[in-house]
């Protein structure tokens, strides 16, 4: 097992520390140009999914690998973007996942690292309380414990899925440590690098955001006809359900005061506290909330029922985007007719 391919291990830390390479020295150091580049370019690469494999060979080059992965952290922590840091730590758990494949005798280290402790040489066995603790959010029917065969706390799973597991708790392992209290000044030094790193993350932004025109109520999926529905009457929505509402209503391009002006019909409508709840949703405090998908919305007891093009995506939003496409609407003199 080469230390460098599982660089959030405790043992990777401790070699870290070991070779005792200061802060500055990394950020600096002519000497450490590759490692600063091999760092961006790990949180570049992140933001399209795949994070490449280093061509690193030579134990110069694999301490460099090593070392990358630190100051990785330390960029994407500048930048404090909560999409990125989701982003970078599923890319940097897909490349854990990608190199476990060739992986035989130091997969079971990794495995103890991760917190888990399969016994066997596969299939392996796994308590119950480490399994659910690192497939919680796998949403797949197969991942369910009550589909699992379970016997004296123990279940079984195959090399393959072991992998899967593991890949889901290095991502876990890599947000929970995210982001990190970096000081203003480390930002600063290395501002060649966030630089472009920002101005990729602001093209990601615009690319995501939903931008078809003028709002068209036609066009909203049922779940949010039902909430505008029961706002219109005066009826106070859930926490979750209003929070989907106004991040839908937000992300198709209506302005924080049109989404405010809706709730003034509520019962306990107070505008200066709904004004910053739609403006923190907007995005007042640097993150920016997207709506949650059907299956969240049906969690939450928030889908009224599926129509034909419901079972078709999985988003709201794709709703929107898929109706918008085909949608007419009504010409200005039969819209004023019908509003008489």
């Amino acid at each position: 097992m080469r230390i460098s391919d599982y660089p959030f291990t405790e043992e990777s830390a401790s070699l870290v520390r070991k070779v005792g390479y200061s802060l500055e020295s990394l950020l600096c150091k002519t000497s450490f140009k590759t490692v600063r580049g091999r760092a961006a370019e790990r949180v570049a690469e992140s933001m399209s999914g795949t994070i490449s494999e280093s061509s690193a060979n030579t134990e110069a080059e694999l301490l460099a690998e090593l070392l990358s992965y630190p100051l990785a952290r330390v960029m994407v922590s500048c930048l404090g973007d909560s999409i990125l840091l989701r982003r970078y730590a599923l890319a940097e758990a897909k490349l854990a996942y990608r190199r476990m494949q060739n992986e035989k005798e130091g997969l079971a280290a990794i495995a103890d690292d991760l917190g888990l402790h399969p016994q066997g040489p596969g299939p392996y066995k796994i308590h119950f309380s480490e399994y659910i603790r690192a497939a919680h959010s796998m949403h797949s029917p197969k991942w369910k414990l009550t589909n699992r065969d379970l016997q004296q706390g123990y279940l079984t799973v195959t090399e393959e899925e072991l992998k899967r597991i593991m890949e889901e708790a290095v991502r876990e392992k890599i947000l929970k440590g995210l982001p990190l209290p970096v000081d203003e000044k480390i930002c600063a030094t290395l501002q060649e690098y966030l630089g472009p790193l920002k101005e990729q993350l602001d093209i990601i932004r615009a690319r995501d955001k939903v931008d078809l025109g003028k709002v068209e109520e036609g066009a909203f999926p049922p779940c949010i006809k039902k909430m505008l529905s029961e706002v219109a009457k005066g009826t106070n929505l859930a926490h979750s359900a209003r929070f989907a509402l106004v991040s839908f209503l937000l992300q198709i391009n209506m302005t924080a005061d049109e989404v405010v002006s809706l709730f003034n019909t509520s019962p306990d409508f107070d505008e200066e506290r709904t004004r910053y709840q739609v403006g923190h949703i907007a995005g007042a405090s640097g993150t920016h909330y997207k709506p949650p998908a059907c299956a969240t919305m049906a969690t939450y007891g928030n889908c009224p029922g599926e129509d034909e093009l419901c079972r078709r995506i999985r988003h709201p939003l794709s709703y929107y985007e898929r109706r918008m496409r085909t949608f007419k609407p009504l010409p200005p003199e039969k819209e004023q007719k019908q509003g008489t």
